[in-house]
């Protein structure tokens, strides 16, 4: 079994670099101007992710923050490893650097990622994922998509969200796609909720939450696309058009 999925694994990375040099050298617009044609469609997916989620966002909220704190952190660094992955295919060897001190500092000192003492001691957490490594390569955005269960992404994204959660080092480590995959889709979940859970306090006060939802995902998206060329993070925002930097920087 083991050989067979170390197989697969190498498989997958031969084809994953087969189709990132095949895009080499292709404009990269970081601009990523919204593209929505099914719309429609789109919102129906929001209606459906709000009625399946709801309950377990919910309950997120109703966690006390410490322990909600303490379990997003854990989270953020089982994640770190694919982090690191995708700075170095996107050859941002200063992000890699600062994304390995922060593995070993949380890991370390922060009673295994319970804690990020990372971010304070000067190592900010870094944006780094699949789809971001398929735009440095000239991959183009496609369509807006409003993906069951993750939510707000475009094609190019939604691609890459799959091969995040498939090739996890992290999954791998614990059991390949047997046991490694659930769990990704598990830390998905948490993240998903999570986010729903602070969108839903803005959803009260937003005329069109699909727009706004829309909106607020461009912005992010865009300055973690700038980060991926070595670029500031600056976006526009939705509400005001005047140039700013995002609160943070967020794994997709």
């Amino acid at each position: 079994m083991r050989s067979g999925e170390s197989r697969v694994a190498w498989l997958a990375a031969a084809a994953l670099a087969g189709l990132v040099s095949a895009c080499a050298g292709v404009p990269r617009d970081a601009s990523l101007p919204i593209d929505d044609p099914n719309e429609q469609w789109n919102r129906g997916v929001l209606r459906v992710n709000q009625a399946v989620l709801d309950p377990a966002s919910n309950v997120v909220k109703t966690v006390p923050a410490p322990i909600r704190d303490r379990l997003e952190d854990l989270d953020a660094n089982l994640k770190e490893p694919r982090v690191l992955a995708n700075n170095i295919l996107q050859g941002r060897f200063n992000a890699a650097g600062i994304t390995i001190g922060r593995i070993v500092f949380n890991t370390t000192f922060g009673l295994g990622g319970l804690f990020d003492v990372a971010t304070a001691g000067g190592l900010p957490q870094q944006s780094g994922d699949f789809g971001q490594t398929l735009f440095v390569y000239g991959v183009p955005a496609g369509t807006f998509v409003n993906t069951p269960y993750y939510g707000p992404s475009t094609q190019r994204d939604a691609v890459g969200g799959a091969v995040d959660t498939v090739a996890d080092p992290v999954g791998w480590v614990m059991g390949g796609i047997l046991i490694g995959w659930p769990w990704s889709v598990g830390s998905g979940l948490l993240g998903a909720t999570a986010h729903l859970a602070q969108w839903q306090e803005a959803e009260n006060s937003s005329i069109d939450f699909y727009s706004f939802l829309r909106s607020s995902w461009y912005q992010t998206r865009r300055g973690q696309l700038r980060e991926a060329l070595g670029l500031p993070p600056e976006t526009e925002s939705p509400a005001t058009g005047i140039a700013k930097p995002p609160a943070a920087a967020v794994a997709h």
